[in-house]
């Protein structure tokens, strides 16, 4: 039913896709993207199980994301909704999509060719004063937590693509927020927020951090970036940098809707690389919440990025730390397992 797994690279384990998003039917009179059956193949959105399959794509990090309207009507229902659903794809999959809550279980996944699906909240807005549905959600399978998207939280502040938000770091509740993270066993993560809550959050945390879908200021200077100051801190920090598909964040003008040449998408790679070495450096394309590059189109079209790190030399090493080594060195740190 399903195409075999490619082999040609090892598997990549992307840091960020908002797939379950994009094929939502929204509640409350909310117009719904496109529906599309994640495991049917689609010439829709970026992401399905062939596709991903025939891309080498292993898995990823799966974003639960809320629009503001429904974070601030019912963000826990609609939080639950989300996570449902990936749950209902894996239980239709026979075996193919699994939802994964450890290292051991992705790499099995890996081995068995199927897709690891491993829970990601894209801000905290699920989570209350109390921090309680922070442990719920962590024996549903949240792994990975980053504390904003771009707006404010009660826990710390994003970076606005328009308008103003405020430049101060977390609040005395987001570092509750961290120290619990910590506690439990979730990967935090720096995409979306503000400079002043990175530092802070970089300070806080005991554990290795990682930002799921960032590129690179120095080559694109976008608000959403991390200038080299931050890539080596979260080096030093022992985290590693999802390197993001989304055109305007990888072109030096920012342009969206424009398309981005397969040698600029490689070079905020290497970038990283020559800053702060190979173990430091991840795929986060950003499938399903952005515009693609028209080289690698979707999911399908990842070896043509791996293809062109092979003809410039990359070891097989270099490749598999890139691929997933990377991403799951820290999971294993910070889960646990």
């Amino acid at each position: 039913m399903y195409p075999e797994m490619n082999r040609e690279f090892p598997p990549v384990f992307d840091g960020h896709e908002d797939f379950i998003t994009q094929v939502k039917e929204k509640k409350a009179g909310f117009p719904p993207p496109a529906p599309r059956d994640l495991l049917a193949e689609s010439e829709t959105g970026h992401v399905d199980l062939p596709r991903a399959l025939k891309g080498g794509l292993g898995g990823c990090f799966t974003s639960i994301f809320l629009e503001t309207q429904w974070a601030e009507m019912n963000a826990v229902g609609y939080a639950m909704e989300e996570m449902d659903d990936v749950f209902a794809v894996a239980d239709r999959s026979e075996g193919r999509f699994r939802v994964c809550r450890t290292v051991a279980e992705v790499r099995a996944a890996f081995e068995a060719g199927a897709f690891a699906s491993v829970f990601m909240f894209e801000g905290a807005d699920p989570i209350s004063w109390s921090l309680k549905e922070l442990r719920v959600f962590y024996e549903a399978g949240l792994r990975v937590l980053a504390p904003t998207w771009s707006r404010s939280t009660i826990f710390a502040h994003g970076v606005a693509f328009s308008g103003h938000l405020p430049q101060t770091g977390l609040t005395d509740l987001g570092r509750k927020l961290v120290s619990e993270c910590n506690r439990l066993g979730i990967v935090l993560d720096v995409s979306h927020i503000n400079p002043a809550g990175f530092w802070d959050l970089l300070a806080e945390s005991k554990k290795p951090v990682i930002a799921t879908h960032s590129s690179v200021k120095a080559i694109s200077p976008h608000v959403r970036n991390l200038d080299d100051e931050q890539i080596k801190a979260l080096a030093k920090k022992g985290g590693t940098i999802g390197i993001n598909f989304a055109t305007m964040f990888l072109r030096p003008d920012m342009q969206r809707g424009t398309d981005v040449p397969l040698e600029t998408i490689v070079s905020h790679f290497e970038h990283v690389i020559d800053l702060v070495g190979d173990e430091h450096v991840s795929f986060g394309t950003d499938f399903d919440g952005a515009d693609m590059p028209d080289c690698v189109k979707d999911a399908a079209g990842l070896p043509v990025v791996l293809r062109e790190f092979k003809r410039r030399g990359w070891s097989d090493a270099r490749l598999e730390r890139v691929c997933n080594g990377n991403f799951l060195r820290v999971a294993a740190e910070v889960w646990g397992c």
